[in-house]
Order: structure tokens, then sequence, then C-alpha cells
């Protein structure tokens, strides 16, 4: 992390820790007893020694603005996958103070270049990916419209804060569980037949329409009617738009929310991306203080998030609201025979009291999913490792892609199911940049669980992209 020996006096900047206390609300980092537990359950810290979410807590408590707000500063390495925040027992959430970190380095111009480009991107179309003819002639392969034009003039006035607007930055989980947090604990299927709003976010509809389509396919089948929302922008992407400015990433997130509210409708993702945005602002924003100053800036643009859309990912749409038993008796080609092992990464269950979607340390609807399919789900060794997408290190994300890739070849499992295409495009066309790498022989084709559930359901093989993927599920055409 740094050249300090023991004997290297530390210089405290006691304007910084003003500053960070302005950030998280109060200096929470005073309530960490550096007991460890963050160190232990940390990806990044597992594959690179000089990464430790405890020591920055501590430097934040101690205000060594020097270590933390240098060139050399450590927390672009954290891979943002909330395992500290769910595993603190002090709810300190290191995550969080990682977060109002990069913000302050963002401040200074700071920032990775990879960060910055996807961040300009957005601010300068609406979603963090190219659009275009060819983007829009692929989707028509699937029978999919042209993407829709986003509004970037009323997305751009939500930057910056009005002339009276303080107060710390959200963080992951502050109100803790109220209501239907945690449905895991005691799930309880409530059908209903409202129409649904299907947010896609920015990576499904511009490079994987095959998954798009397959979604659609599979939620018609079953009934479930859907409405597509005019305006929507990407929702925004929860690890680099939000290391540039925590508060404007919020600003845009209830924006979305905002336009599902006037049509009436829940939110339903399809991206763990976006459903970890989207649930933590429809979570924090429940907060009064937090919600006015939100909307004042929503006021620009004529909008008020008034919290009356829920959000839920549209893997626990069908758990909670269609049932897993609508799901099987939709299968008219049974995977009977199909070894699938599952991969659930990071966004989709961290921080739990926020997504709600599954227990983060047993989850089981991947599993159960699978089983409606007539397939065997199959839980390798390092289901719980994250991608390493967020990590600005570009030799630890190839370490942690190669033991996630022979944990899963280890079972010989047929095909990897997933539900997140930042992780898809990791299985993908990265799984060959990581074997090249390594020297390793691995091989386990990727598929979007829709994609996956579409085949079950009838959708022919040639049909559902599978031909655009490096690794082609070849074993699914015996099933035809």
């Amino acid at each position: 992390m740094d050249d300090r020996t023991e004997n290297t006096p530390l210089r405290v900047d006691f304007a910084f820790r003003r500053l960070l206390a302005e950030k998280l609300e109060g200096h929470r980092a005073s309530f960490c007893t550096q007991c460890g537990a963050c160190v232990g359950d940390c990806p990044a810290a597992r594959y690179d020694a000089t990464f430790n979410p405890r020591r920055i807590v501590l430097l934040a408590l101690y205000g060594a603005a020097d270590e933390l707000l240098g060139e050399r500063s450590p927390v672009w390495t954290c891979t943002n996958c909330a395992n500290c925040a769910e595993r603190c027992p002090q709810q300190v959430k290191p995550v969080d103070i990682i977060i109002a970190l990069k913000n302050l380095l963002a401040d200074r111009g700071r920032e990775p270049e990879a960060v910055g480009k996807v961040v300009e991107a957005f601010w300068q179309t609406g979603r963090t990916t190219q659009t275009g003819p060819m983007v829009d002639k692929m989707r028509a392969a699937y029978g999919l419209g042209p993407l829709a034009p986003v509004p970037v003039e009323e997305v751009r006035a939500l930057v910056g804060p009005e002339p009276d607007e303080e107060g710390p930055v959200p963080h992951s989980g502050d109100l803790g569980p109220t209501g239907a947090i945690a449905p895991w604990r005691e799930p309880v299927l409530t059908p209903s037949n409202d129409p649904i709003a299907l947010f896609l976010g920015c990576l499904i509809p511009s490079r994987h329409p095959a998954m798009e389509a397959a979604i659609r396919s599979c939620l018609s089948r079953l009934g479930v009617p859907l409405v597509d929302l005019p305006g929507i922008s990407c929702c925004p992407d929860p690890i680099y738009v939000k290391s540039r400015d925590a508060t404007d990433w919020l600003a845009v997130a209830a924006r979305n929310l905002c336009v599902a509210e006037a049509a009436g409708v829940d939110l339903v993702t399809s991206c763990s991306g976006c459903t970890a945005t989207l649930s933590e602002a429809h979570h924090h924003l429940r907060e009064p203080a937090l919600r006015a100053r939100v909307n004042g800036r929503l006021r620009r643009i004529g909008k008020e998030y008034k919290g009356t859309s829920a959000v839920r990912h549209v893997v626990a749409h069908l758990r909670d609201r269609v049932g897993i038993d609508a799901v099987r008796r939709s299968v008219v080609r049974p995977l009977t025979g199909l070894s699938v092992a599952v991969h659930y990464g990071c966004h989709l269950l961290k921080p739990s009291p926020v997504m709600a979607v599954d227990d983060p340390y047993d989850p089981g609807v991947l599993e159960d999913m699978v089983r409606a399919l007539g397939a065997t789900p199959v839980r390798h060794r390092s289901w719980a490792l994250c991608c390493g997408k967020a990590c600005q290190d570009e030799e630890l994300p190839s370490a942690m892609m190669r033991d996630l890739l022979a944990s899963v070849q280890e079972e010989e499992a047929d095909v990897l199911c997933l539900v997140c295409p930042t992780c898809f495009g990791q299985f993908d066309h990265g799984q060959a940049r990581v074997a090249k790498r390594f020297g390793a022989d691995f091989h386990t084709p990727p598929v979007y669980l829709f994609q996956l559930l579409a085949f079950a359901q009838g959708t022919p093989w040639d049909q559902l992209g599978f031909d655009r993927q490096r690794f082609k599920p070849e074993a699914l055409r015996r099933y035809e």
C-alpha cells in the first residue's frame, strides 16, 4: 500500500478528517474496533497483500490524507463487492468509506483513466455503452426495436448541488431492515398480474440483445405484462459513476425511479449493477432529509421522488410474484441431465438489507430456478467469489477469474448460469483471455439464466444468441 515503516511518523491532516466526516455523516471510522472481519472476507485482500480495508479505515480515522488521497491511494483496488458491509459487526461499512475517498480523489482529478472514460460517456449520452446503427441492426436480428433516445440534457441538469445543499453521501444499508426487507427469511408468494417496467440497463440492450429478447419471451410465456418506459437512462453505473460523485449518482437513479412512479409501475431489473443502484436509491431515499436533498435537484427538471415504485430483480419477481411452480409448468423441453454451475456474483445479494433477494451466505434462488428447468444445479467451491470487474488493478481480477474458472471446471458442469451481464462478459471473452494468460484449458460456456429458461420453454438454440459467444453451450443441442 505504501512505503511506511513502523518508525515512520504519521502526519495527521485534521482538515481531511473534518472533510471525510462531512462525507460520512460523522466519523463512522471511529466505531471500528479493528477486529479484521472485513479483511477476512475481502476478495481484494485475499489476492493483494497490500490491500487492507481494516487499515484503510484506521488511516481514515487518523486523518492520513497523504496516503489515502495520494497518487498511490489503495482505494481503487476495492472490488465494491460489499462483503465488508455485510460482515462488519460495528456497521462501519468500509466500502462506504472507500467510496467517499474515491469521490474526494475524483474531486482532485485523481481517478483511473478507465473510470473517467465510463463516466464521461454516461454524461455525454446517458448510457455507459455505445449505441448506433450497428447496435440497432443487431437488435433487429432478435426482433427488437432500436434503442430509444435518452433525454441527456435532463440527466445532466441533475449534476451539482443546490446552493443550500448539505449532508452526507448515501451509505449501504444505513436505515437497516424495515418491512419486507428480507423475503428469504420467510418466502411468501404474492401473485400479481399488475404490469411491470423492465429496466434493462445499458449492457443488455446494446451488447447482449439476445438476453433482452429471452427475458421478454420468458415473461410473456409466464403471463407477466410489461411496460416500456420512455426516457430511462443508465441506472447509473454503481461502480464508476458512484465513484465520481455519489450524490450525482443518487439523483440520476431517483430520476429513473420517478419515471416509473409517473407510470404507476414497479421496476424489475435484469442486471445486478442496475439492481444495486436502484435498490440502494429506493432504500436510501426513505430518509426524509436525504429525500428532500435529492428532490431539490429533481425540481430542476420538474420531478419529485415519492417512493411509490418498488425495485426487484427479475429473478426475485419470478420467485415472489410468479412462482417457481409456474416457471416449472412453462417448461416444454426439460433439461434433464444437464449439469449447471451457478454464479451469483456480488451485487445481486449484498448488502442484504438493501438488495433483499436472498441469504447472502447461503442463497438458493438460482438453484431453485435451475431445478425448475429440469437441470441439476452445481455449487462450485468459489461460488461466493466476485469476478473482480470493479477492481482497477490489472493483475488482481485475472487471478480471481483464474481461481473462479478452475473452481467451475472442477465440477465438470455443462454450462455456467448467471444473471449479470458484466459477469457474463468476464466469463465469456474474459475466460479466453485468462486461459491464454495462465496457459489453462478453461472452456465452460456461460449462459444468462433467461437464455436457459427460454430454451427450456421451446425457443430454438439458434435464436438465443449463443452463436455470438466465445464459448458456445453446445451441450444444449442434445435437447432440441
